[in-house]
């Protein structure tokens, strides 16, 4: 026998929610939302155990077939890039994917231990919250199994459209082109703003902000950069080949637009110590390094959301 409190079973579902917060201390909100799963009419019930069991079985089953799936997608992929998967952004997308599959593939091998542990612990008749505890806990955690799979799948399916599409590709990093230039200009802009005198805070604070929004354009323009070289070298597809071939006129015109991109960034980058605040340094400039090193880390190609994000951490709170 445990130390469980077998009194549960039979209770109100109030009831049961103040013995338990009261045995464990667990916060009440989270209490009552585990012991919901086991509740009928009103009723903590031994027996709802069996059904929330049965229901998790299923959820647990899922996320299997899903790594299955982002599996086959990303053998697909890999066959459709046979004759480019010598360039440095092909070869390191697919050596992703893998990495990922090869993650999340464990984390579901995981989920079937995890089930028989909570079966074990339901048979023990008085652990009704600690299993519905551990029942809730696992449902999450195939939800989230299920969710990563899913996403990998469609980044393996993203990936082959544009192999075999390459003009696609070229579609999108224009509009990644945009985005920096957004970058590019907003750090201009605040500049413009400081030299002028209208800041609405501290003028070392937006000029710091200003710096990190600055690096942060200049490594997605590198990334932009990474990914003309590895369209230029691009191979003609030959018969047997299921890659698409690049449009030669679209790819010049994007390179030329990240030359102007790449001459506006440096017109402003020797701008961050002229004005007022150019002190700034002195008060900033070990984050700022730190938050270059943290950055160096990001090589192409570049996970531009987990850069938003990083800078997000960085940016000062008045940004």
């Amino acid at each position: 026998m445990t130390d469980h409190d077998d009194t549960l079973d039979g209770l109100s579902l109030d009831a049961a929610v103040d013995a338990v917060v009261a045995r464990t201390g667990d916060d009440p909100d989270a209490v009552r939302a585990t012991l919901q799963r086991v509740t009928e009419e009103g009723e903590v019930r031994r027996d709802a155990v069996d059904d929330a069991l049965a229901h998790v079985s299923k959820v647990v089953s899922t996320p299997e077939t899903r790594v299955e799936n982002a599996g086959m997608l990303i053998d697909d992929a890999r066959e459709a890039a046979t004759a480019v998967d010598h360039l440095d952004g092909v070869a390191e997308r697919l050596d992703d994917f893998e990495e990922r599959h090869a993650a999340v593939a464990s984390r579901v091998d995981d989920l079937g231990d995890r089930l028989q542990s909570v079966v074990a612990l339901a048979g023990e008749s008085d652990a009704i919250y600690e299993t519905a505890a551990e029942i809730r806990r696992l449902n999450a955690a195939a939800n989230s199994a299920q969710h990563t799979a899913d996403e990998l799948g469609v980044d393996a399916e993203e990936f082959e459209a544009w192999v075999r599409t390459p003009d696609r590709r070229l579609d999108a990093l224009d509009d990644d082109a945009d985005a920096v230039a957004e970058f590019v200009d907003g750090v201009a802009g605040t500049l413009d703003a400081l030299s002028a005198g209208d800041a609405d805070v501290e003028p070392a604070t937006v000029r710091f902000d200003a710096a990190l929004r600055h690096r942060v354009a200049r490594l997605l323009l590198d990334d932009l950069r990474a990914e003309v070289e590895d369209l230029r070298a691009w191979p003609d597809p030959g018969p047997d080949d299921a890659h698409g071939a690049v449009d030669a006129e679209g790819l010049a015109a994007l390179d030329d637009r990240l030359t102007e991109l790449g001459e506006r960034w440096r017109s402003i980058d020797d701008r961050f110590d002229e004005g007022p605040a150019t002190g700034w340094r002195d008060r900033y400039g070990d984050r700022v390094a730190d938050f270059e090193a943290t950055l160096d880390g990001h090589a192409p190609p570049v996970d531009w959301g987990a850069v938003e994000s990083l800078l997000g951490e960085y940016r000062p709170e008045t940004a």
